[in-house]
This record gives structure tokens, C-alpha cells and sequence, in this order.
């Protein structure tokens, strides 16, 4: 699995329910993580086995009831 791919699968099926914020270092320098989601953990076990199985494409997130749903 190409690892690039398997990113931007994930921000674009997760993307809607991205943590917003800010952390800053000892420095002050801020950083804005994109790579963390707020998902329950039975959504995230859904969507890696529709990933294994290659059925994510048939699926999108819906963030609002926080169910992985049918497109």
C-alpha cells in the first residue's frame, strides 16, 4: 500500500472532523497538526476493514452522527 495514498485517503474521508489546534513550543512557535481526528474507535475498525477490503470508495464519514455511511 503506498503510503501517500493511504494519507490523503484518510484526510479525505476523515477531513470534516480534523482537531483544530494549536500547539505551541518552548520557543513559541506554533504548529497546527492536520493528521488528528476526532473519530470514535468502532468508526476507525469500520473504516480499516472497508480499507483492507477496498470498499472505502463506497463509503464516506458522516461527522455530524459520527457513522461511516453508504454513498
Amino acid at each position: 500500500m503506498n503510503p501517500q495514498k493511504l494519507e490523503q485517503l484518510l484526510h479525505n474521508f476523515f477531513g470534516n472532523s480534523c482537531l483544530n489546534i494549536d500547539i505551541f513550543d518552548k520557543n513559541g512557535r506554533r504548529y497546527t497538526p492536520r493528521e488528528w481526528f476526532i473519530v470514535p474507535l468502532s468508526v476507525i475498525e469500520q473504516a480499516i476493514h472497508f480499507i483492507l477490503n477496498g470498499e472505502i470508495v463506497d463509503y464516506t464519514y458522516d461527522s455530524q452522527r459520527q457513522i461511516i455511511v453508504g454513498k
